[in-house]
């Protein structure tokens, strides 16, 4: 069993849109309100707080407040388990030497999603049912599959609403598959297999730049707090959104048609982020989206009993595949030629080519993972369909 999520589009009316915003609004001050009683148990040496004590702080606040009875009540418990997972994130990241910080206040408008962790929501006939809501509707693009676990309703920055179910699902393999293959990322073909095809990148920012850049402008030239800005500031952030949809969306789809067709997928251990580093390819390494394209052919081959693993890069490109002679170039050489062997072959194919080889060097053994806050949904394509079977999900309950 593997966690998958199903996004969808919401409809809601204005006055449902009121409804979530006005609990967006006491969900962000019910959070805030038990992080200022966690740190102050902290400086007065008592610890923090477990989950269980800042549950136990609900009744009280909703005396406090009662606005708070209009939210319902298993959304209020998950924002006490936020609290208590910020600080729980904090000291992994610090136990493991990676920069982290302390839980933090969420500023207005900085509080974008509500929670149901078992009970309060029903999905039937393209309708989601919402506790202290109502019915509102909903696109549903393909079924739910699995059990569903959780349901997190989300406003994007463009004012746009979702409803995301996490759900168990069996896992799904593929017959007759390949044994394996080398995936190399490249910024003018995004990937290279090693048995010779190239996909070329969509360049989907470089695209929209221009016309991103009109309402990034207009933006700028707006009153701060007005409704006209208000307004320009959703055009660009739905701009934005917009590719970084597409970007995911080919990314999904393209790692799908590769877990279809091979069993074991070897990709290079890139460290992208240090990457990012470099003014001169910062943008086209953005554009690319190569974190999102791992993580994707990770995901997909979990879900189909297929593995990926990731193997040293270095001198991937300057290794000849066919006699294994160092031979260097600089990025502007697009073939590779060997003085040696005799070998011309695409760079990135030659690439792929060494880094399958090195993964069948070391073995591999399957990878843990669980996509988390990302769209596993994707609409079939020419370059990719992922499978879903047509079954009812269990949605739905009390509220």
């Amino acid at each position: 069993m593997i966690r998958l999520s199903y996004k969808y589009r919401l409809k809601p009316s204005t006055e449902q849109v009121a409804a979530l915003e006005k609990q967006l609004r006491l969900c962000r001050w019910a959070y805030n309100a038990l992080l200022e009683h966690s740190f102050s148990e902290r400086r007065a040496g008592r610890g923090t707080p477990t989950h269980n004590a800042l549950t136990y702080l609900l009744p009280e606040m909703k005396a406090m407040k009662p606005e708070l009875n209009n939210v319902f009540s298993q959304v209020l418990q998950n924002v006490a388990k936020r609290v208590r997972s910020g600080f729980e994130s904090y000291w992994a990241r610090k136990r493991a030497g990676l920069k982290a910080h302390l839980p933090r206040f969420r500023g207005e408008d900085r509080y974008d999603s509500l929670t149901y962790p078992q009970l309060g929501f029903r999905l039937k006939d393209g309708v989601l049912c919402l506790s202290k809501i109502g019915d509102m509707r909903i696109v549903q693009h393909r079924p739910v599959e699995g059990q569903v676990k959780t349901l997190t309703v989300t406003r994007s920055r463009a004012g746009k609403w979702y409803a995301v179910f996490s759900c168990e699902v069996e896992v799904k393999p593929i017959q007759n598959r390949l044994p394996a293959v080398g995936v190399d990322l490249g910024l003018n073909s995004l990937v290279a297999l090693s048995d010779g095809t190239l996909i070329e990148a969509p360049r989907s920012y470089r695209g929209a730049e221009e016309r991103l850049g009109r309402a990034q402008r207009c933006l700028s030239r707006k009153t701060r707090g007005s409704r006209n800005r208000e307004k320009a500031r959703r055009r660009v952030a739905s701009a934005c959104e917009r590719v970084a949809n597409r970007r995911r969306d080919f990314a999904y789809k393209t790692a799908r048609m590769i877990v279809n067709r091979y069993e074991r997928v070897y990709v290079e251990d890139l460290n992208v982020q240090g990457m990012m580093g470099n003014r001169r390819l910062s943008k086209s390494l953005g554009d690319a989206g190569w974190g999102m394209l791992r993580n994707a052919l990770t995901y997909m081959a979990e879900r189909s009993e297929g593995v990926t693993a990731f193997v040293n890069p270095r001198g991937t490109s300057q290794t000849c595949s066919g006699c294994g002679a160092y031979v260097e170039k600089d990025l502007s050489v697009r073939v590779h030629r060997c003085p040696w062997c005799g070998l011309t072959i695409d760079r990135d194919v030659n690439a792929a080519l060494n880094v399958l080889k090195r993964g069948l060097e070391i073995g591999l053994e399957r990878a843990e993972y669980t996509p988390v806050g990302e769209v596993t949904a994707t609409q079939p394509s020419e370059v990719g369909q992922v499978a879903s079977v047509s079954q009812e999900a269990h949605l739905f309950r009390g509220g």
